[in-house]
């Protein structure tokens, strides 16, 4: 410390402020580590198969595809249109008693169902497809808008990464994803129901 501060206690005392915030900024980057590279290639990947698109949910609320569907969560996702005459009936009917069979051991899974065409699946159609169809709690359906939609659908594999196929260019598939754990399997839904449910009883283990 100099004389003039020594001399000087408002400056002596600014001084010691300034050297005691630069104390702790110091300290807070010391106990702030970067991120390793696998917490970095974790990030990559959820970035790549769980996009954190805005979409919008049958009640209207909107919601961001990872933070508030995907995150921390079992999920099993599978895609229809509600005006489908093909394979988008029998498969939401199979995966609606797969999850009647799991019963207790399905407790903690969330179903998601997200539209093939948020234009014609706005969420008040969808409301009234989940009433129909009977589907209560733990269960969302999602739309929203086209690229939003069509960009989680291509990252988790329901459609190729060919720009030429478009959103009814889907197979009969659901999606078994664990995000803390970092799987995602595929789950064949033209299958008997009891089928259905053994695979994702398979997944649980």
């Amino acid at each position: 410390m100099n004389l003039n501060l020594a001399k000087n206690p408002l400056a002596r005392r600014a001084w010691i402020g300034a050297a005691l915030a630069t104390g702790v900024a110091g300290a807070a980057a010391a106990v702030s580590p970067r991120p390793t590279s696998a917490e970095l290639s974790r990030q990559r990947l959820l970035d790549l198969r769980t996009p954190n698109e805005t979409v919008i949910d049958q009640d209207g609320r909107p919601l961001r595809f990872y933070d508030d569907v995907m995150k921390d969560r079992v999920v099993v996702m599978n895609v229809i249109y509600t005006t489908c005459n093909g394979i988008c009936t029998p498969a939401m009917r199979n995966v609606i008693e797969a999850r009647r069979l799991l019963g207790a051991q399905g407790q903690h899974l969330h179903f998601v169902t997200m539209t093939l065409t948020p234009l014609s699946d706005p969420p008040e159609v969808l409301r009234d497809f989940k009433k129909l169809h009977g589907i209560t709690d733990r269960w969302t359906f999602l739309t929203g808008k086209v690229e939003s939609v069509e960009k989680v659908q291509r990252a988790l594999g329901f459609l190729s990464s060919r720009k030429d196929d478009n959103l009814l260019s889907h197979s009969g598939m659901a999606r078994y994803c664990d995000e803390r754990n970092m799987r995602w399997t595929h789950v064949n839904t033209m299958l008997p129901p009891s089928s259905v449910a053994r695979m994702i009883r398979f997944e649980m283990v």
